[in-house]
């Protein structure tokens, strides 16, 4: 077997759209990469200065600086996958929603690799970092039922990234809801209006929780539907016009780009409602140009760039612990007192070691769960061993 074949994922069945995992590996690899930063600078403040300036778009930490914005284009994502079924069933009259099936695959898919990487990094924290396991444990509590943010007002100490994972499930509690709310109506003019008035909503309230700051709300998903909303969009106009994404253009690479630059320059201050606006604006058509443009779809649909992407769950899981851990070893390493070169030298080796442990986990830990009849094998492989001992008993 390949590595081509061990490294591709699972699609259920389902129709695989490979710009959608180029999409994906666009925003795990500016997670990845604003992560390690983070890690390593910690690591080496008070060793070695950082000089890079970071006031325009004409130096590269302005641009590093805004690679958590990788998060929204994953939940902006999500609102398309997740919506795509919704629309066609309440909209269009194609394909029931069972909701018990909706539930349970989400639960199947993604619960197995999360509850094995965190109890990993729990182990990590008490037997490597020396951490006290009892103090611990209602942190861990709270994060295996994706409550942390709520109950500490806080990400989860054993894996902070795994706030965003937490809005992703309250969004995939909501949605059956909220898409029978904004669908179900046969004007489509009024979902639209809906879908807008929920974006706007949305702003205005991530402008409250950032000015404010209330205890457990900066990180529900009110604060960032405008994002899932910017999919919904995205997949009504999907599935209502497929023809209109398949026609490419050249000029959707300018308008690729141009929403580039837009998308960075208006992510930060977060807090203010129009740069807000003008953001999930920017997002709306980086996707859209991800289908429609020539050069930039190409990209996305390289084998390797949508194989990485496919495998962003894992990655996002495993890549910021394991810069924590691999900042404090490399840091021993340095070349020199150029935090520059430093910081490309060590990001490449430690995102080449992370994509290597990543694809290792994929295999083990996640691709297994990708089928959704494996509760049903695992069912099966029990029964028949209870039988075969049961003949031995005879």
């Amino acid at each position: 077997m390949s590595v081509y074949s061990l490294l591709k994922r699972e699609t259920s069945g389902r129709n695989f759209i490979p710009e959608i995992d180029g999409l994906r590996f666009l925003a795990i690899i500016t997670v990845v990469l604003f992560h390690f930063r983070t890690a390593f600078t910690r690591e080496i403040d008070g060793i070695i200065f950082n000089d890079l300036s970071d006031n325009t778009l004409f130096h590269l930490m302005w641009w590093i600086d805004r690679f958590d914005l990788g998060v929204k284009l994953f939940f902006v994502i999500s609102g398309f996958i997740l919506c795509v079924p919704f629309y066609n069933f309440y909209a269009l009259g194609k394909g029931k929603v069972e909701l018990k099936s909706y539930f349970i695959r989400r639960l199947t898919r993604l619960e197995p690799p999360f509850i094995i990487s965190l109890l990993l990094f729990y182990a990590v924290h008490v037997m490597v970092l020396n951490v006290d396991a009892g103090e611990l444990f209602p942190n861990l509590l709270a994060s295996l039922f994706y409550m942390h943010c709520i109950v500490f007002g806080m990400p989860s100490l054993i894996n902070p990234v795994t706030w965003s994972l937490e809005t992703e499930v309250q969004f995939y509690i909501l949605i059956p809801f909220l898409a029978y709310f904004i669908w179900k109506n046969t004007n489509k003019w009024i979902s639209y209006l809906l879908i807008i008035i929920l974006i706007v909503g949305s702003a205005f309230f991530r402008n409250f929780t950032l000015s404010e700051d209330p205890f457990g709300w900066s990180y529900t998903v009110l604060v960032y539907l405008s994002n899932f909303m910017v999919g919904a969009l995205l997949a009504s106009l999907y599935c209502q016009t497929p023809s209109f994404f398949k026609r490419r253009s050249y000029i959707w690479d300018f308008v690729a780009l141009g929403s580039i630059v837009v998308l960075f320059t208006y992510y930060k201050p977060q807090a203010d409602v129009v740069n807000n606006l003008i953001f999930n604006f920017a997002l709306f058509f980086i996707f859209l140009s991800a289908f429609k443009s020539i050069l930039f779809n190409k990209f996305l649909t390289i084998p390797w760039v949508y194989i990485i992407g496919g495998m962003c769950y894992t990655i996002y899981l495993i890549h910021f612990p394991f810069f924590f851990l691999w900042s404090k070893i490399s840091v021993r390493f340095l070349v020199g007192d150029d935090y520059l070169l430093n910081l490309i030298i060590h990001g490449a080796v430690g995102t080449t070691a992370m994509l290597i442990v990543s694809s290792l986990f994929f295999i083990l830990f996640e691709k297994p769960f990708m089928n959704k009849h494996w509760p049903a094998k695992v069912k099966s492989f029990f029964n028949k061993a209870e039988i075969g001992q049961g003949q031995r008993e005879l």
